[in-house]
């Protein structure tokens, strides 16, 4: 009987850890694709000479491959297979606003995802995994944070926040161009 006991136990263990595999599996589906998002965002951004918003969507892109690696690591350790597939397909945004209007709502659905799926973890006795969705979860709201602001900024400035980024790249190649021929 003890016996019985002890493999039902390990069997609901095993059933409870494919429920945080298949969660983590999504969010790498989503990490990636949103990873993949903001870095099309970046080279937009630079290319329209916005250096500090292809900076901020590079730096946000780089943050959500950290996300990736991080649900794998755990996948693995839980011993299941890594789905490295993005959920959805890049989006050829070119307006700023809509960038970070779309920027702000992926961050809003993560939060809200990861917020059930962390709950789904910690019903399943998966302690760890329930840590790792709300640890992640923190930065998460953090880059709703920076999007809500920057969005922010571009309604209350409009296109003129946008020309001072501009000018301010502007300025510093040519400070940089002058400083190599100076030398």
């Amino acid at each position: 009987m003890e016996n019985q006991t002890v493999t039902q136990a390990r069997e609901s263990a095993a059933t409870d850890y494919r429920r945080s595999v298949e969660l983590m599996n999504r969010a790498i589906g989503l990490e990636i694709a949103t990873s993949l998002q903001y870095m099309y965002f970046h080279v937009r951004c630079e290319d329209a000479g916005y250096r500090y918003l292809a900076r901020m969507f590079r730096n946000i892109s780089i943050a959500e491959m950290r996300h990736i690696e991080q649900f794998a690591d755990r996948i693995l350790f839980l011993k299941g297979d890594v789905d490295m597939n993005p959920s959805f397909r890049a989006r050829p945004l070119t307006d700023v606003k809509e960038m970070l209007k779309m920027a702000y709502e992926l961050e809003r659905s993560t939060i809200d995802n990861y917020n059930s799926w962390a709950k789904a973890c910690s019903e399943a006795c998966d302690a760890v995994s329930h840590r790792l969705f709300r640890t992640i979860l923190q930065e998460e709201e953090t880059h709703f944070d920076t999007f809500d602001t920057e969005h922010q900024n571009i309604e209350d400035y409009g296109k003129e926040y946008l020309a001072l980024q501009s000018i301010a790249r502007s300025r510093a190649a040519t400070a940089h161009k002058t400083e190599d021929w100076e030398k």
